[in-house]
């Protein structure tokens, strides 16, 4: 039974790490096409109307545009949007494991033969964790938490 549980854990673990993450990702891709989006506009849009001979005041509004791409070019949002949800996914394939060696197949196990599949995807979470960007934003998680709660994750078939 407590290897049983183990999996349980693991699956539940799986179940909040990976809705986390996907949760961080959304936002930074929110983040990253507001940092492409407006500042290619307000540079268009004030570039326009320099060449309609606008007051000179206008060209901050490019240098302010330039800057905002320039951090997007260094902070990376994109990159660390895909970087989460790579974990994300990762999670969610653990969380099959999980769920499916507790539920499917360990009945056709040895017990040894279940103990070290229990072992390899209690590594596999371990190493998931060390290697995942963070996910220690509070309300992310309470986010998450809010979404598995109301069932999200639940299959339709187990009403």
């Amino acid at each position: 039974m407590k290897l049983v549980n183990e999996c349980k854990q693991i699956q539940e673990d799986s179940t909040y790490t990976a809705e986390a993450h996907h949760l961080i990702a959304a936002g930074l891709s929110v983040k990253a096409f507001r940092c492409k989006f407006y500042p290619a506009l307000f540079a268009l849009a004030s570039a326009l109307a320099l060449i309609l001979g606008v007051k000179d005041w206008v060209a901050w509004i490019t240098v302010i545009s330039g800057t905002v791409v320039l951090y997007n070019v260094f902070v990376e949002p994109e990159k660390k949007a895909q970087q989460h949800v790579f974990a994300a996914k990762q999670f969610t394939v653990l969380k099959h494991e999980a769920r499916s060696l507790h539920e499917s197949f360990k009945e056709f196990m040895a017990e040894m033969e279940f103990y070290h599949g229990v072992r390899v995807i209690r590594e596999k979470y371990n190493l998931l964790v060390q290697f995942s960007p963070p996910t220690d934003d509070k309300r992310v998680w309470d986010e998450a938490r809010r979404k598995i709660k109301a069932g999200i994750h639940k299959p339709s078939y187990r009403n």
